[in-house]
């Protein structure tokens, strides 16, 4: 996991999640599918700081992002797309994370 450039990857999912439509219309969902998760991949971001990512907190992130599109009803090859934009920014392979594609 050393060559993956963190900071990327932070603003990568950061961002995706901030770009995507939502098509969901339950406030509630929103609530703890899309703000609950960003606010848990902000404190992951924190912990982190300066040091390397783990594979861990890796797939914890793309998880709650996971967690995100699914609330949000995010088409399947909106979030092939972003997935493979934070794969090419970050350097961080699902593959090796054990993250299948949507």
């Amino acid at each position: 996991m050393s060559e993956i450039d963190t900071a990327a990857f932070f603003s990568a999912v950061l961002k995706t999640i901030a770009s995507t439509r939502n098509h969901g219309t339950d406030p509630d969902e929103h609530a703890k599918g899309v703000v609950e998760p960003a606010a848990r991949i902000r404190a992951v971001e924190e912990e982190v700081g300066d040091r390397p990512l783990t594979s861990r907190e890796a797939g914890e992130v793309l998880e709650l992002l996971e967690t995100t599109f699914r609330a949000k009803r995010t088409p399947g090859e909106e979030r092939e797309y972003y997935l493979e934009y934070i794969e090419k920014v970050s350097g961080v392979s699902r593959a090796s994370l054990g993250v299948s594609a949507p």
